[in-house]
């Protein structure tokens, strides 16, 4: 099983390497990924720290857009279906300074399975906003919420 997680996080990181290079300098770490959840952490580094040592706000983005991209990309793979994803906006709160890793969890596997469905059924575009928060890694305090409207449609 362990081998199989490997090749997969292979495939993972040859996809960013190939199509958005800019998410290996985050050094994400998918920590869980179930049909319910995404939980990633991205590490406080030289390539994700500004100049006051938090997290830069990019950074963080990307962290939403992974964990919740992620947890839609495994359950359209398990639907065997082909479906195109794509985020239309986002909003975000800022709670406290992120002063080590962040784990950021997308919690919205239900609500992305429903949207799957719909789409499968309606052949229609189907938009939802979802949450993701991120945490500190060494504290677990919640650092920032966000939203992020995710837009999928099948492919014809």
């Amino acid at each position: 099983m362990a081998i199989k997680k490997i090749i997969n996080h292979s495939k993972l990181y040859l996809f960013f390497i190939t199509k958005i290079p800019l998410i290996t300098l985050c050094f994400p770490q998918i920590k869980k990924l179930t049909n319910a959840s995404c939980h990633l952490y991205i590490p406080l580094t030289f390539f994700t720290k500004n100049h006051v040592k938090s997290m830069y706000f990019g950074v963080l983005m990307v962290g939403v857009d992974l964990s919740a991209g992620l947890l839609a990309m495994d359950l359209i793979k398990k639907s065997k279906q082909t479906i195109s994803i794509i985020f239309k906006d986002t909003a975000a709160q800022f709670l406290k300074r992120a002063n080590h890793g962040v784990r950021f969890e997308c919690n919205e596997g239900n609500t992305i399975q429903k949207m799957i469905n719909s789409t499968l059924t309606t052949k229609e575009r189907c938009n939802k906003t979802l949450t993701v928060t991120g945490y500190c890694n060494k504290t677990n305090e919640t650092v920032a919420t966000f939203s992020i409207t995710l837009s999928i449609k099948v492919k014809t």
